[in-house]
């Protein structure tokens, strides 16, 4: 489908200055971060429009979305975060939000659990990582995972 229509998917987006490498923000903890990134973006790519997809769990979320939107880009949320739709698409059973007391501790939950059973951070996945995590993993369970992890704030 994408192949045959004008929409170009890049990874190339690259701001080592602010620390974008590869298509990837490289962490964005609330809008003050978000927005120097994304003005650098705005600037070098312009004429571009930007498809964005980011944990939901980030500080000022909402924020994020409306500065996004308001510049007519794209942005897709991923609930809660992706270091919790691998924990999860994995079975490895990760804890629920509401045991924690707020989206912070929970992240860090996140983060620090799938160090533990993945034994490296998610941005350091590679290709052959997550064949690893797919290959124990039916397609249905996959398309339920992603349906209920996937999320668009409105």
């Amino acid at each position: 489908m994408f192949s045959k229509s004008k929409i170009k998917f890049s990874d190339k987006v690259e701001l080592v200055e602010v620390g974008v490498s590869q298509g990837k923000l490289n962490g964005v903890s609330d809008i003050k971060d978000f927005k120097i990134k994304y003005k650098l973006i705005k600037k070098k790519y312009k004429g571009q429009k930007r498809f964005f997809m980011l944990d939901k769990d980030i500080n000022d979320s909402s924020s994020i979305e409306n500065l996004i939107k308001e510049n007519g880009d794209i942005v897709q949320f991923l609930a809660y975060n992706s270091e919790y739709l691998l924990l999860k698409i994995s079975n490895k059973n990760p804890k629920d939000y509401s045991e924690f007391k707020n989206l912070g501790e929970f992240r860090d939950y996140c983060k620090s659990e799938f160090q533990k059973q993945f034994g490296k951070k998610a941005s350091d996945f590679k290709d052959f990582d997550f064949d690893l995590v797919f290959k124990n993993t039916e397609d249905k369970d996959i398309k339920i995972a992603f349906a209920e992890l996937f999320s668009i704030l409105s």
